[in-house]
């Protein structure tokens, strides 16, 4: 006679068996999650990050909410039990150890089942890749402004240190490498030490729309890394601001122009004959010729005027002297006074 199938914990033999094992024994004895009972965690001392798989990751978490996390990372979920919900709870800190209770809840087979996991989490206090080379001095691109054929201003110069430090703030929310490990200056202008070299080229592109010029990008051989295989290089990124500044007076195509202003693409004047205004591509800064400074605008009053000129005395000898006036010339009145500068003898109205 052939015997009945029974369960082997507790001997019942009327019911369907799941693994050998009746239903109630079944869910005694299976485990609803897999979890270390230990697990190792790895920070960083200096910003918060953790490491993970080898590599070092943001968070903004305190080292409690990281250790749970972990243990999350760590669960695997038994393949019968499903709607899990796994809660690690925080009991106890011993130094370095964190001693967590994992309250665990989940359908198995149609039934509820709830269990807990004692879990120990070791934090490994470190330094990450990142904060190790800002502490060391590390960078990859310097930034070097400078100017052609004369010193920075120091308006030139707050504006740039004023950029940098914006732009490094929200930089620096997506690139731990992105500051400035040295600003160094000198007689030819400032250098700045960025420790990404990505993070120093939008820089660079935020600096030239702020105060134009020509960016220049030059390599140089540093090493050799041998884990990767590849040369290591570091990259100086010059900015040449050009001979001019702001309301200085150029020569363009023999016309006699003043600077407006500038971004990152262009350069904006303004013909003095005629109020005409240009705009010029920064490749042919080359074709601009400096002829007076902003330093040089005088103020005079006008003394006399006709339909097509106006009379003020010479703001050195006081001599009279006509400026022609054309359509667009500003309206003027005799006793007014008025902007103008001279260049090669000859006065310009401004304004």
């Amino acid at each position: 006679m052939k015997g009945k199938a029974f369960c082997p914990i507790c001997g019942k033999t009327d019911e369907e068996l799941f693994s050998g094992l009746c239903r109630s024994c079944f869910i005694e004895e299976l485990n609803l999650i897999t979890v270390p009972n230990e697990i190792q965690l790895t920070t960083c001392t200096q910003c918060g990050s953790i490491q993970k798989k080898g590599r070092w990751c943001d968070s903004d978490l305190i080292i409690e909410e990281q250790s749970a996390e972990a243990i999350l990372e760590h669960v695997e979920v038994n393949e019968i039990v499903s709607n899990a919900q796994i809660v690690p709870e925080i009991k106890n800190i011993r130094g370095s150890i964190l001693e967590f209770l994992v309250k665990v809840t989940g359908q198995v087979l149609g039934k509820e089942v709830s269990q807990e996991f004692q879990v120990k989490v070791k934090v490994d206090k470190n330094v990450c890749n990142e904060c190790s080379k800002y502490a060391s001095g590390y960078y990859e691109a310097v930034i070097q402004l400078r100017a052609d054929e004369r010193s920075l201003s120091l308006e030139e110069i707050e504006i740039a240190d004023e950029d940098l430090r914006s732009h490094l703030e929200k930089l620096s929310m997506e690139n731990r490498m992105a500051y400035i490990s040295n600003r160094a200056q000198i007689k030819e202008g400032i250098d700045y030490y960025i420790g990404s070299y990505k993070a120093a080229r939008k820089l660079t592109e935020s600096l030239k729309n702020k105060l134009g010029g020509i960016i220049n990008e030059s390599p140089r051989l540093m090493g050799f890394d041998k884990s990767a295989g590849k040369n290591l290089y570091r990259i100086w990124i010059l900015l040449r601001l050009p001979n001019f500044q702001m309301a200085d007076f150029v020569k363009y195509n023999k016309a006699i122009t003043q600077v407006t202003g500038y971004d990152g693409n262009k350069i904006y004047l303004v013909d003095l004959s005629s109020s005409e205004r240009v705009s010029i591509p920064w490749k042919s800064v080359g074709k601009l010729e400096v002829v007076a400074r902003n330093d040089e605008i005088k103020k005079v009053m006008i003394s006399a005027r006709t339909p097509r000129s106006v009379q003020i005395l010479h703001p050195d000898t006081y001599q009279p002297v006509d400026i022609d006036l054309h359509e667009e010339s500003p309206h003027i009145t005799i006793g007014k006074e008025i902007e103008v500068v001279e260049i090669n003898n000859v006065f310009y109205l401004l304004g």
